[in-house]
């Protein structure tokens, strides 16, 4: 992903207002942008900026209605948008949510230097040939000597820094504040009554359900398809969600250069300097043993064992901490978070983050390359919005009873997907070819497999 860095037309700030454009000014908008023989058909909103820039957006298009709705979540927020603006057409090039953090380690590279900032457990890089690398760098490091917070922005899918900014007056506060000296600690792990598996898969289940439609994520969803950022916001909601039900638990957290396979980030895989999901002890026979519920990476509960073991980090530490611990620094310095304030923050921003991602060049997650071959799949597809399409397989024997089915891969609870029809054409006097029409019935790109089944041969 490329990014101009001209200070005309890229910047950081907050939305200030968002207002229609009026029906004469948008035909106008619409036959200048697209020429003279082009249908009157831009819905077009002015983005005003607190500096007095405006850029505008048709929300005509998935991607600009989008972006307009992801404006409008920000200026409530009340958080910074990185923008891009065309100086031509005036319409908004890029968009991209800066965090407002702390900013600790500063480790040098190969490639430039590796960055900690709080709070965020991905692992942020300022590459050596960024053309403001000296002076991005000392920003970086006059924010961490000063114990300053700054908007830092990033390709959401590299995680290379492309801009750092001053923000001045009480917008530059984020709401957790990076932990300072460390605090007396809670215990490692409160004592906690043993529950079943089938409990234990329960609770799954339950916070599981509650997983983000990536293009339309709305509150309470929990983005677990955006696993890049965010964990400690996710491992907070999971905790509520279990405790209203009347199941307490704790967390785990590791430490460490960590680097998990994921299909949900277009590089099939995400890194990060630590990571945190909740613990339930339970009841396997006559032994206890401790559970994690991480959706973020596995389908299931698995043991904490095996949820390290997928990490990438032989030499990572784990720690233990009550359920209630919001965050857990790396020094041990702990805070909580019992309104669930920062919370429902923390789940916004990267709520936003996926709709970014997922109406982006790469569409939804997830992405079809870090999809593994499986018996049983014939092909794997991606299907726009509102769209019909056919695809064949061949070489079938005619003798054989086969069974199709289409699967959408894209989460999205509480919503039909997917249609599809199977036509047979015969072949030849002993195989076929089957004809497969699948249907989106969304508003959202869709990626999908299509399933068989040999009934008999």
């Amino acid at each position: 992903m490329n990014f101009s860095l001209d200070d005309q037309v890229a910047f950081v700030d907050f939305v200030s207002s968002t207002s229609a454009v009026e029906p004469g000014e948008s035909r106008a908008l619409t036959g200048a942008l697209a020429g003279p023989e082009a249908p009157p058909t831009g819905n077009w909103t002015r983005i005003a900026f607190s500096a007095g820039r405006t850029g505008l957006l048709d929300r005509s298009s998935q991607r600009g209605a989008v972006w307009a709705d992801v404006l409008e979540s920000l200026q409530q927020q009340n958080a910074p948008a990185y923008i891009e603006i065309d100086p031509v057409s005036s319409q908004i090039s890029q968009l991209l949510i800066p965090m407002v953090v702390g900013v600790g380690e500063i480790k040098p590279t190969d490639a430039g230097v590796d960055v900690e900032l709080i709070v965020s457990h991905a692992i942020h890089h300022l590459k050596s040939h960024h053309p403001r690398y000296e002076e991005l760098l000392n920003r970086l490091k006059s924010a961490q000597a000063n114990g300053e917070q700054v908007a830092v922005t990033e390709d959401p899918t590299s995680h290379d820094i492309i801009q750092v900014t001053a923000l001045a007056g009480p917008r530059a506060s984020p709401a957790l504040e990076p932990p300072g000296a460390v605090q007396e600690e809670a215990p490692l792990q409160a004592p906690l009554a043993a529950v079943s598996l089938t409990v234990a898969q329960q609770m799954f289940d339950l916070v599981n359900a509650k997983v983000c439609c990536p293009t339309s994520p709305t509150a309470p969803c929990i983005p677990f398809d955006y696993p890049d950022d965010g964990c400690w916001g996710r491992a907070h909601e999971m905790y509520r969600l279990m405790g209203n039900q009347g199941v307490a638990c704790n967390k785990v957290w590791i430490y460490g250069n960590l680097r998990a396979a994921t299909t949900n980030n277009p590089h099939c895989q995400v890194n990060w300097g630590w990571h945190v999901a909740p613990t339930l002890q339970v009841m396997i026979g006559t032994r206890t043993e401790t559970y994690v519920i991480d959706p973020s990476l596995f389908p299931k509960p698995v043991t904490q064992a095996a949820w390290a073991s997928v990490q990438g980090d032989p030499k990572a530490q784990l720690a233990g901490s009550p359920g209630a611990v919001f965050y857990r620094a790396p020094n041990g310095a702990t805070q909580t978070d019992p309104s669930f304030t920062a919370t429902n923050q923390v789940l916004a921003t990267y709520r936003n983050n996926l709709r970014l991602r997922s109406v982006g060049g790469d569409g939804p997650p997830p992405y079809l390359a870090c999809v593994p071959a499986k018996t049983g799949v014939q092909f794997t597809g991606s299907l726009a919005a509102g769209a019909t399409q056919s695809w064949f397989t061949f070489n079938w024997p005619a003798k054989w009873h086969v069974l199709w089915t289409v699967l959408p891969l894209t989460n999205c609870p509480g919503n039909v997907q997917l249609k599809w029809r199977t036509r047979v054409e015969r072949a030849s006097a002993t195989m076929a070819t089957y004809w497969i029409v699948v249907t989106n019935t969304t508003s959202a790109t869709i990626r999908f497999e299509a399933r068989y089944d040999i009934l008999s041969r």
